[in-house]
């Protein structure tokens, strides 16, 4: 067999072309896609000066050091439903990128077939004394190759690496916000924990309170009503034990949910005290925040690939150039088929353009603009709220030790207050309302002084996913 003589005569026709080439794929139209430009506020509202560090620098095991929450975020980051479709959603733009890249080059295929043809004499398919029987061969290998005259594979490849970063942005946004959600709920378990044991307690001291009364009661010395608004205060108390517990149990559901488990309980850890800690938040220069915040960088890689369509909708106004070859083996008999003089080739170019499509291209373009305008609304949304939350994460997080500090003052003072008005009741000085109300007022401040600690552990998570930490 000899059928490199075809493809010498093949790559004569095809390296000619190359110059032809280099020149004609310089045009490349549509803006090229940039990160949108901004202008930044020079300090985020409530921070300390700007400086380089930023409390969403940190890893996350450095953050959250409690041992059973480091392994409910584990667990989170390994089965969480929406974190595992995110990491597929990369996969398939990956598989999407590919496909954009593959248009830089040529398309080959290969093709064989074997046919049999039988004649109709009264159709003048067989010349008089022919045979009416006939057969082909063909081994066949196939070319095509659209030649990028006006940058449209440019864009369209461009488009497609920005729509992959936007994916593993838009993957490492939703594990931050699955790392702060697991922490957040955990904070809550540890509130309706420490609230439950403070409504028990107080139930076991109301027992206590109502069996004073009665007793006195029995001595003459207080009166039914006495009685009834202290089985009224105990009852009350009792109430919230289921309540507290239904609260727990939900809360052990979403938690479960989170870690892309079934329902069941969860195990407790230690106390929050590194939480707790945490004595400086700073949010760091503000073009950090940008960058650290995977939602704004993935708003970012939107804009940047509407962008690039545009430049894809404009080439679609211009005629396109494609090579196209077909080169193989033919004979009408199998056994000569790999020989020499059997093969055949064709090669040439390919011109198309549009000559009237109803202003269908023009559109194309208009509404590709308009995305990318969409697209940059979208961004500088993004941004602002960055801005936004950072913002309000910090003043929170401020503002918490203040409440803080004065709830635990107002705990001393009701703890002494109904302490004397029980003193006060047994010495008969006064009645069992004062008593009722001092009561009434430490429990609900020792509930305001639980839900205040926890709204300053609840202020290092918002503010460490304000500050775009959890995904590195």
């Amino acid at each position: 067999m000899n059928i490199f003589p075809s493809i010498h005569h093949i790559l004569m026709r095809v390296l000619p072309v190359f110059p032809f080439l280099l020149l004609t794929t310089s045009c490349v139209l549509g803006p090229n896609p940039d990160s949108p430009r901004m202008d930044l506020p020079g300090s985020i509202r409530g921070d300390a000066p700007p400086h380089g560090a930023s409390f969403g620098d940190k890893s996350w095991r450095k953050v959250f050091t409690d041992s059973t929450l480091r392994t409910l975020i584990d667990r989170s980051l390994k089965n969480n439903p929406d974190l595992v479709a995110a990491t597929y959603r990369i996969e398939q733009a990956r598989a999407q990128a590919n496909v954009a890249r593959s248009q830089f080059f040529p398309q080959i295929n290969g093709g064989a077939d074997a046919t049999t043809n039988y004649g109709s004499p009264n159709a003048n398919q067989v010349p008089p004394g022919g045979n009416r029987r006939s057969e082909s061969y063909n081994l066949s290998g196939f070319l095509s190759w659209e030649l990028d005259l006006w940058g449209s594979i440019q864009r369209n490849n461009q488009a497609a690496r920005a729509r992959l970063l936007q994916a593993q942005y838009q993957r490492d946004g939703v594990q931050t916000l699955l790392i702060a959600a697991v922490a957040s709920a955990y904070v809550d378990l540890k509130n309706l924990d420490e609230r439950l044991a403070i409504v028990r307690r107080t139930v076991e001291s109301r027992k206590i309170s109502l069996d004073l009364v009665k007793s006195r009661k029995d001595g003459g010395v207080s009166s039914d009503i006495e009685v009834r608004q202290a089985e009224s205060l105990l009852a009350q108390a009792q109430v919230l034990i289921p309540t507290t517990e239904l609260g727990i149990a939900t809360k052990e559901n979403e938690i479960r949910a989170l870690l892309g488990e079934y329902p069941g309980g969860i195990t407790r850890g230690g106390s929050f005290d590194s939480l707790e800690k945490v004595t400086r938040i700073s949010a760091g220069l503000p073009s950090s925040l940008i960058a650290r915040r995977p939602d704004v960088a993935a708003a970012d890689q939107n804009f940047q690939a509407a962008t690039a369509q545009i430049g894809v909708a404009e080439a679609l106004r211009f005629p396109t150039l494609s090579l196209t070859g077909r080169g193989g083996l033919m004979s009408a008999e199998l056994h000569n088929l790999l020989e020499g003089r059997s093969g055949a080739f064709s090669f040439g170019p390919n011109l198309t353009g549009p000559l009237f499509d109803a202003g269908n291209r023009r559109a194309r373009v208009e509404g590709a603009k308009a995305a990318a305008k969409t697209a940059m609304a979208e961004y500088d949304g993004a941004v602002k709220t960055a801005f936004r939350e950072a913002a309000d994460a910090i003043i929170f997080y401020q503002k918490t030790d203040q409440i803080i500090s004065e709830q635990k003052r107002l705990v001393t003072a009701q703890s002494a207050a109904a302490q004397l008005s029980m003193e006060r009741f047994k010495g008969g000085v006064t009645s069992y309302l004062e008593v009722l109300d001092s009561e009434r007022n430490l429990f609900n401040s020792e509930l305001n002084l639980a839900d205040a600690r926890a709204d300053r552990m609840r202020a290092v998570v918002q503010a460490y996913r304000a500050l775009g930490g959890g995904w590195k």
